[in-house]
């Protein structure tokens, strides 16, 4: 006598498979359904803020920095955050913006000299940059410090240029915006 296969074997395998099928299926819309609406409506529903990340108001633009040193001999030369100090690594010129907006007194618990600062300017709006001053001197203390004494290419003086880019593609790269200058 031959072997004959089992029907309820094969009922209960295809009662799986279409159970797993069902799974799948749901699963497939539960991801699918926020991802499809993320994209047409362009929201920033977590976790798809990321699609949207890139995007910037085109018509404001961005400002960028540009570091500058003048040597005791007058060159102007670049110099570059990144190799001043590598302690946060590319993440110099989001510092440059906090100073430059004075986002350290924006925060509940000023530090103590920005806390007198804040308070010699009450009646008055704090100065736009006001503690920019600071961080271009260590720059170029920290510039100089890998220099002889007797170098002619230390700094006398850190600029730091800014600059607004339109966000357009062709065109100008660039338009000047204002400039700080610290003397060492």
């Amino acid at each position: 006598m031959g072997l004959t296969q089992d029907p309820k074997t094969d009922n209960h395998t295809n009662a799986r498979d279409r159970r797993y099928l069902a799974r799948y299926l749901v699963l497939t819309i539960v991801l699918m359904v926020p991802l499809v609406f993320s994209f047409a409506f362009i929201r920033n529903l977590y976790p798809f803020a990321a699609s949207t990340m890139m995007l910037r108001d085109r018509d404001r633009g961005s400002d960028y920095y540009i570091l500058r040193g003048e040597t005791l001999t007058g060159e102007t030369i670049d110099l570059p955050p990144i190799n001043l100090t590598d302690a946060l690594s590319g993440r110099h010129w989001s510092l440059v913006s906090a100073a430059v907006e004075n986002k350290s007194f924006q925060i509940t618990s000023l530090h103590p000299e920005n806390a007198r600062l804040a308070a010699a300017h009450v009646g008055d709006d704090l100065p736009r940059a006001a503690r920019l001053d600071e961080l271009l001197r260590a720059w170029g203390l920290i510039y100089n410090s890998r220099l002889p004494e007797a170098s002619p290419q230390r700094l006398r003086s850190v600029r730091l240029d800014a600059y607004r880019w339109k966000g357009e593609i062709a065109g100008d790269s660039g338009q000047f915006v204002e400039s700080w200058r610290a003397l060492l």
